[in-house]
């Protein structure tokens, strides 16, 4: 009898250090996975925070040429209400010629 039990405890301690050893591969791998991953995460990291400095600076840029272009339309309209004046100021003296002249 006490042989059986010695052959179950030696099988139950076999199985238990299969059990252990495919455990520990498991965690070997699921690290190595974490590793793996945790790096992705990083590396994504980094081309989120490139992405950003690119949009600030895409952000600046547009800026910078609106308000260019909001100064350019302002000269603009001044430029218009010159002409605008000028040309009011030409037809009353054409006006004014021919109505001297009659």
């Amino acid at each position: 009898m006490s042989e059986q039990l010695l052959q179950q405890l030696i099988h139950m301690v076999a199985e238990n250090n299969r059990l252990v050893k495919e455990t520990q591969q498991e965690l070997r791998e699921f690290k190595k996975e974490m590793y793996d991953f945790r790096n992705e995460m990083y590396a994504f990291r980094d081309e989120m925070y490139a992405f950003r400095e690119e949009m600030y600076e895409f952000r600046d840029d547009a800026t910078r040429r609106l308000d260019g272009l909001d100064r350019q339309n302002k000269l603009i309209d001044a430029d218009l209400d010159l002409m605008h004046r000028k040309v009011s100021d030409q037809e009353r003296e054409i006006n004014r010629l021919k109505q001297v002249g009659q």
